[in-house]
């Protein structure tokens, strides 16, 4: 018996369907791939986001600018002012906060007007302008309310801006309220600078059982994250509670902070060690 043909052609049932397939293929074409400025963009933002969270910040700005420049050139100005924001955060973590501040402040866009004030808070504090992070500050607090993704680092600023113009009792209830929000979006980094914060706090305010505490919680927090400036600070905190409460370890912790930061070429902290370490001795 003969098989039957599809009508009005003498092509078999296999061949047909591959012929639909083929048709169907050339009906939805592959989208084409991204083009080869933009996708160096993204892997420079990328790579600077890797070098941020290993600590090299140097390296890290590198590429951020490097990601501003690709991204300017193709007229993507959003991106350009996100890695103008990233810069600023890496040039905040090494110090050079009037640079983070000229960086931050540059940066308008409407969906990171929140993001440029955090930074330009931050970059305040650093250079001990007090009034002008409580300026910045004034101009979040209504715009990152309930449900806003940025509320902890909000928090732990006002924390931050209360201990510097010695409001302890406030500080302290911002940092916990900070907590739960960072630890609830698993913002590691932050975490840890709010248990640091409370730490300072406490030791203020003479409770050296809840300081040594707090500050151990952040030194699980950075041992985990592998940051060695943050890890040395630690211990330095550490030996100032224990020198606080009369403890003999003290010079132990000064130790462990002085040998992590000559390991990681810390200079600045290996001079604080030192000075601690001859303080504690007296």
């Amino acid at each position: 018996m003969q098989r039957p043909k599809f009508a009005g052609s003498g092509v078999t049932g296999l061949a047909f369907l591959v012929s639909l397939l083929l048709s169907a293929c050339s009906a939805s074409p592959k989208p084409p791939p991204e083009p080869t400025l933009r996708k160096q963009a993204v892997n420079a933002e990328t790579d600077g986001a890797r070098r941020y969270a290993q600590g090299d910040y140097a390296g890290a700005i590198r590429l951020f600018v490097e990601a501003q420049r690709l991204q300017q050139s193709v007229d993507d100005a959003r991106a350009a002012a996100r890695n103008r924001l990233h810069q600023a955060q890496a040039e905040l973590a090494l110090g050079q906060a009037t640079l983070a501040l000229s960086h931050a402040s540059e940066v308008r866009e409407s969906t990171l007007w929140i993001s440029s004030l955090l930074l330009q808070t931050q970059a305040h504090l650093a250079l001990q302008q007090g009034v002008m992070a409580q300026t910045t500050l004034t101009q979040l607090i209504p715009l990152c309310t309930t449900g806003c993704a940025d509320l902890g680092r909000l928090r732990l600023l006002q924390a931050r801006t209360a201990l510097a113009q010695g409001q302890m009792q406030e500080a302290l209830a911002h940092a916990q309220t900070a907590l739960p929000l960072l630890r609830e979006q698993q913002e590691e980094r932050e975490l840890a600078n709010t248990w640091r914060l409370s730490a300072q706090v406490s030791l203020r305010l003479g409770d050296t059982v809840a300081a040594l505490a707090s500050v151990e919680s952040a030194l699980g927090i950075d041992r985990q994250l592998a940051l060695p400036e943050k890890i040395a600070r630690d211990w330095l905190l550490i030996g100032d509670i224990r020198r606080q409460s009369q403890s003999s370890h003290a010079t132990s912790a000064y130790q462990r902070a002085l040998a992590v930061a000559q390991a990681a070429g810390l200079v600045d902290v290996v001079k604080i060690a030192t000075e601690a370490l001859k303080e504690s001795a007296q």
